[in-house]
């Protein structure tokens, strides 16, 4: 009878001890288990990482660097950022294309997301925004959601904010005081279908080259020249090998600070939220410093002295314009659904 008092007590302990062992199991799982129901008491930390072409000294970097403080500390640290510049995942169609299948959760992306949405390629159609203030207007709002809906069918991917790259600007080894002296000049563009548009209507070639590749290119006179904001002609150091920039503001380009859509989904509501505000706020901070880095860009490059700014009169400036008229053209024949876009930023516009 002791025997079997003593076999009872045996299995009763063992018993308790597997039923304790199983809770604290399943409260460990909890504790480390991040889904996009948010259960249980602690998300499972996860580890973003941010690709992007820029300098480390750009706007676009310095506003991710405070889009990575706010999220990490608002997540309790359940959400790391680790920002790769300078192309060091890829150039930006190779990171893109990394971010829609989910093997780089960020990107800053320019408009070779039209791969994805074509509708996204008409933001940087010529001379559309009338300064800054209209484009963080339309491109912060309404209208600016408007041109990402459909990027997560598209691409896997969800466009959290729209930035800023900036209003571009020529730069040359060769003068450049009207349109005619533009003909036949060698210059870098993106390889991106509506960059070598426009080029053609100027009567440029086109040389299609990765950011990477432009400071080479520009030394090796490969390329006459290229054309970007001034911030990415001063932080890159083209203008050290480039004897005039054209004030063109010919385009605004925007960025699009997009997430692979399955990761978005696997967080939880609570790290979803430290996201996405800190994305707000991160990206608000881009707008805020872009105009005072553009104009800081500038003067720096005319202290060092060594590149003449040509700053076109009105004359010129519409002979630009009625040049590339034609790429409206171009982009309304993509998709019907462009020619809506821009209307409903010229009625906009009229109405501001």
């Amino acid at each position: 009878m002791k025997k079997m008092l003593r076999v009872t007590a045996m299995v009763l302990a063992l018993a308790l001890s597997l039923s304790l062992t199983a809770c604290g199991n399943a409260n460990n799982n909890n504790s480390t288990s991040g889904g996009p129901s948010g259960g249980g008491s602690a998300a499972a930390t996860k580890t973003i990482k941010f690709a992007h072409w820029f300098a480390e000294d750009h706007p676009q970097h310095l506003a991710m660097l405070k889009f990575k403080e706010l999220v990490e500390e608002r997540s309790n640290g359940t959400l790391k950022v680790e920002i790769y510049p300078n192309s060091q995942l890829g150039s930006e169609d190779v990171y893109d294309q990394s971010v829609s299948q989910g093997t780089v959760e960020m990107g800053c992306a320019g408009t070779n997301i039209q791969m994805y949405l074509p509708r996204i390629a008409v933001s940087e159609a010529p001379f559309l925004f009338n300064g800054w203030e209209d484009a963080e207007a339309i491109l912060t709002g309404e209208i600016g959601e408007a041109l990402t809906d459909g990027l997560i069918e598209g691409g896997n991917m969800r466009c959290l904010a729209i930035t800023v790259n900036g209003f571009r600007q020529t730069s040359s080894n060769k003068p450049m005081y009207s349109v005619d002296d533009l003909k036949g000049q060698k210059l870098r563009t993106p390889n991106i279908p509506h960059f070598i548009q426009m080029m053609d209507c100027l009567g440029v070639t086109s040389v299609p080259l990765a950011m990477s590749e432009i400071f080479n290119a520009l030394e090796t006179k490969v390329a006459d020249g290229q054309e970007n904001p001034y911030p990415t002609i001063y932080t890159s150091s083209f203008y050290e090998v480039q004897k005039y920039i054209l004030e063109s503001n010919h385009m605004f380009s925007p960025n699009f600070w997009v997430i692979n859509e399955g990761f978005y989904q696997n967080l939880t509501d609570e790290q979803r939220e430290a996201l996405e505000s800190s994305i707000a706020e991160a990206a608000e901070y881009n707008w805020d410093i872009s105009i005072e880095a553009d104009n800081d860009a500038k003067a720096n490059i005319e202290a060092a002295g060594t590149t003449t700014i040509i700053v076109p009169d009105e004359a010129f400036k519409q002979q630009m314009r009625d040049a590339m008229s034609p790429v409206y053209d171009y982009f309304y024949e993509k998709s019907p659904d462009i020619e809506d876009w821009v209307k409903m930023v010229r009625e906009y516009q009229a109405a501001h």
